[in-house]
């Protein structure tokens, strides 16, 4: 592996124009990303042809090279042993960046983007740090649930005491959720990470459970995740505001005292009731509309979550994910969205087969594995968005199995986390698992063979789209 990452960490950089030129580098789960000082020294042609790399994307500013789950850090870290290029946490374009008139022309694409997506994808990429950090948690536990709701009722029926012991494993993440939740959001609006501990303390404190407030008696936990967001979100507000009126060395006392003594009430007396009131007329209204729009809405929910995912704001559903796990205790609304991924599969499976192009055969078979595990980002950039109207197909085919999906009532144990086939592991029960293989086939044929109807302009011989 090491001599691998020497040769694409050699052919990106001169890719990129030297060290010199990059100003930051950073990755995030599947790519590698880096901003440049002038963008015209960048060949973009030579960063698509680079072995490995299954797809790149500009994003305004930054240049992203999708190249898999466990290589996009590895590179990244490769990179700055080398030269020490500065943390990649913004995309603020450079001082100084000269365009060319390729460039220029994405640039401009990207600020139309921006002006109507910007808000939306600030918002969606905050949601996505609190969260994203508790993905490997929940992929683990995930598949321990899954795995235990199998073998208690086949190998293990007769130890009660082991698939005990397993259950404890794959709840352990939820078990101490929320102080993680209030942690990363306090860390990510800008205020102490140990208040948002205190705020998600004080809104599942189970002696919530024996106070009468205004003659209602306070329920621990109401609200989940949702609560523990907007109490964090109006905590960091008071606190930022405490600390710039507050001065001398009594600052450090008092901030965290009032904030806590104020937001403490205000929380469970307007914050978590209204939360909670939300959190469950979401979970009633997804259920009301699985149940009866089944078809419509599993095709709807399927065909358009690609779109989501290219835009980047489908990170704003976590937090609806874990509000519907809480409130239900299953989650039907992810095996929907996984439908995606596996219409994308079907359609890359179509351009590999009808494509004359040995390089992108080899692209695919590369991305095919990791879409399969519900890793669609190096098929969506790499392979059916340049393309497009395998794109439209994929759309097509995630409309197709979502229905299926809805129609039988799928529904997972866990909010979110692995999908693609190895969701099969985590589902909730049989019935379940059976309409799930049942939707992801229908997707997959329905994504390959919408492909093949569609076609798609083959990239000639010698070139990667």
């Amino acid at each position: 592996m090491p001599a691998d990452l020497d040769l694409m960490y050699k052919k990106i950089l001169q890719a990129a124009g030297g060290a010199d030129n990059i100003s930051s580098l950073g990755s995030c789960m599947t790519r590698l990303r880096f901003t440049v000082k002038d963008e015209a020294l960048v060949n973009v042609e030579a960063l698509r042809r680079v072995r490995d790399v299954a797809g790149y994307f500009y994003s305004g500013v930054q240049h992203q090279l999708i190249v898999g789950p466990s290589t996009a850090g590895k590179l990244a870290a490769y990179f700055n042993e080398r030269h020490n290029f500065a943390k990649l946490e913004t995309e603020n374009a450079p001082a100084g960046v000269k365009l060319n008139l390729q460039d220029s022309v994405k640039k401009n694409k990207e600020a139309v983007k921006r002006k109507y997506f910007s808000n939306l994808s600030a918002v969606c990429r905050r949601i996505g740090n609190i969260f994203l950090p508790l993905i490997p948690a929940y992929i683990g536990c995930g598949l321990i649930i899954g795995i235990t709701n199998i073998l208690s009722k086949t190998l293990l029926s007769g130890f009660p005491n082991v698939t005990a012991l397993l259950g404890i494993m794959g709840q352990s993440v939820f078990f101490y959720l929320m102080a993680i939740v209030g942690y990363n959001a306090n860390k990510e609006f800008g205020g102490s990470p140990a208040l948002g501990l205190a705020f998600a303390g004080i809104l599942n404190a189970p002696a919530l459970a024996q106070v009468n407030l205004f003659g209602y008696m306070l329920s621990p936990g109401k609200g989940g995740v949702l609560a523990v967001l907007v109490v964090c979100w109006v905590g960091c507000i008071l606190e930022k505001k405490l600390r710039a009126w507050l001065k001398g060395s009594t600052e450090m006392f008092l901030t965290p005292l009032l904030t806590i003594l104020i937001i403490g009430p205000l929380s469970l007396a307007v914050i978590q009731p209204v939360a909670g009131w939300a959190a469950d007329g979401l979970a009633a209204l997804t259920q009301f509309l699985l149940e009866h729009g089944g078809l419509i809405v599993g095709g709807f929910l399927g065909g358009t979550f690609l779109p989501l995912v290219m835009l980047g704001i489908h990170q704003s559903l976590i937090p609806i994910h874990q509000q519907l796990m809480d409130s239900l205790g299953v989650n039907p609304l992810f095996p929907i969205l996984c439908m995606a991924g596996a219409g994308q599969v079907g359609a890359a499976l179509a351009v590999w087969w009808k494509t004359k192009n040995h390089a992108f055969k080899t692209l695919i078979k590369n991305a095919l594995p990791v879409g399969v595990l519900g890793i669609g980002e190096p098929l969506i950039y790499g392979v059916t968005l340049p393309l497009f109207k395998p794109f439209v197909a994929a759309c097509i085919g995630g409309a197709a199995g979502g229905a299926v999906v809805a129609f039988f009532q799928v529904a997972s144990s866990i909010p979110f986390g692995v999908s693609g086939v190895v969701l099969l592991l985590a589902l909730a029960n049989m019935h379940s698992i059976i309409f799930y293989a049942c939707g992801y086939l229908t997707a997959v044929a329905v994504g390959f063979f919408c492909t093949c109807w569609l076609g798609f302009d083959d990239p000639g011989e010698g070139t990667v789209a």
